[in-house]
């Protein structure tokens, strides 16, 4: 018997959207702190790099 809809094999359904939690806040701001962090040193490094 054939699908009406083709789907790949070990697919799951598609999940409806879920509104953000607030637990999720620390997972999104530490990488963002992290780059932004990372960011500042290179730029400060890239502007003392010759001072004597």
């Amino acid at each position: 018997m054939v699908s009406p809809r083709p789907t790949v094999a070990g697919c799951a359904a598609p999940q409806k959207a879920r509104p953000m939690t607030g637990s999720r806040i620390p997972g999104l701001l530490v990488p963002a702190v992290f780059l932004l962090a990372l960011v500042v040193g290179v730029c400060w490094y890239w502007r003392h790099r010759d001072d004597d």
